[in-house]
């Protein structure tokens, strides 16, 4: 059985089946504390219980949701930092449902949000695919954004690396009146430097 939960300080600890994965990014503990402090109600968990006592049931974090809201005007949106599952529960929708729980509290008060965005690499056609379901589309393609160190900072739009571009994908609230849906978004590009809000 599922529920989602808020996220805690102490969960840090026993994020080992989540964050252990080649798949999900880790941050700095004080990233994490950050998302605490400044958006705790956008920063949650999803638990199963796994074994039962006598009594009492234990639960096991199956996963999070990182997000916060920025932007001013028509910008004012929620972002989706970190969105991941650990392995063992991937594939029953749990991803899904974390995404679900964000767009009900943000499209509310105290939120209201105008759209909500995420970036995902533009060759992890498993997530793209997952998030075009839920009713994200690309707004943008941003040429180099997971560059590493070791990578020069792009000077050119034409040159484009699956596994080094993001896709800026966006669902659009009710409020939002189609802003943030592109129907060419896939050819609009832009540097990283153009992300802000």
């Amino acid at each position: 059985m599922t529920t989602i939960q808020p996220f805690e300080a102490t969960d840090l600890l026993q994020l080992n089946n989540v964050n252990l994965d080649i798949l999900t990014e880790n941050f700095p503990l004080e990233f994490y504390l950050e998302y605490l402090i400044l958006w705790p109600e956008l920063f949650f968990e999803s638990q199963e219980v796994t074994k039962t006592k006598i009594n009492s049931d234990l639960r096991e974090i199956s996963g999070y949701m990182m997000a916060k809201t920025e932007g001013k005007g028509p910008e004012w949106h929620s972002h989706i930092t970190a969105v991941t599952i650990a392995p063992e529960f991937r594939r029953i929708s749990l991803a899904s449902s974390l995404c679900n729980t964000l767009e009900t509290i943000t499209d509310n008060q105290p939120h209201n949000v105008n759209f909500i965005d995420l970036f995902v690499k533009c060759n992890n056609s498993l997530a793209v695919k997952l998030y075009e379901k839920l009713g994200y589309s690309v707004f943008r393609r941003v040429v180099g954004y997971y560059n590493s160190s070791d990578d020069k900072y792009p000077n050119n739009l034409s040159k484009t690396h699956d596994d080094k571009d993001a896709f800026d994908m966006r669902k659009g609230m009710q409020r939002d009146c189609g802003r943030s849906i592109r129907n060419d978004g896939k050819r609009n590009r832009c540097f990283p430097h153009d992300v802000r809000f």
